[in-house]
């Protein structure tokens, strides 16, 4: 993997909690998997699991899970305490230069997060990345959603962004629907939110 800078590990950040388990693990491991076949990393989800199942064994609290493959396939899993949801809005920025669509990290979850850092906006919470046509793709930690004439939008993977789990659930249920949304849609939107596994739904406002 040259061609794409350092080396990286695959990742998947997975809510546990107690008596539920772990949100939507079929969905992570399967991306993860895809992921390994794509950058020809060793992966197998007995051992993925496995894994996840000693790192929470005794775990009474809920629990933020990162789950890491390395290109042996070398697993890693890291487990902190899951901190209750804060209430006021993610203060948004907008990232300073467009995404390159055609970054193929842009599409797999890693270590590598270069594109994201680069995002950041001083005294925001996240930042909105958007593509060389004007269109937003996903925030830093998040898929974006936004509320257009009454519906809630999500831009298309083809944008240039990850394919989220929590996002591809709510499509499936048709709490969500997939939509090109562009910088000024953004600017003036009934509202935003930022939704990933971990959190689910985050309200949010631009800065």
């Amino acid at each position: 993997m040259d061609r794409l800078g350092e080396p990286f590990e695959l990742l998947e950040t997975i809510r546990w909690t107690p008596g539920r388990g772990f949100f939507l693990l079929d969905r992570h491991l399967s991306r993860m998997n895809q992921s390994a076949s794509y950058f020809e990393y060793r992966c197998s989800l007995d051992d993925l699991r496995t894994h996840l199942g000693r790192a929470v064994a005794g775990a009474v609290d809920a629990q933020r899970v990162r789950l890491l493959l390395a290109r042996d396939g070398g697993i890693r899993v890291e487990c902190s305490p899951l901190a209750s949801d804060a209430s006021a809005p993610a203060r948004l920025g907008i990232a300073p230069a467009p995404i390159d669509p055609s970054d193929p990290l842009l599409f797999h979850k890693t270590t590598n997060r270069a594109v994201y850092t680069a995002a950041m906006r001083p005294g925001c919470d996240d930042a909105v990345l958007w593509n060389p046509d004007r269109q937003i793709t996903e925030s830093t930690i998040a898929n974006v959603v936004v509320g257009i004439g009454g519906l809630k939008v999500t831009p298309p993977v083809r944008c240039g962004l990850l394919a989220g789990t929590f996002r591809a659930e709510l499509l499936d249920t048709g709490q969500i629907h997939e939509r090109i949304v562009t910088l000024d849609e953004l600017r003036s939107a009934d509202e935003i939110w930022l939704i990933n596994s971990v959190r689910e739904w985050w309200a949010a406002t631009l800065a």
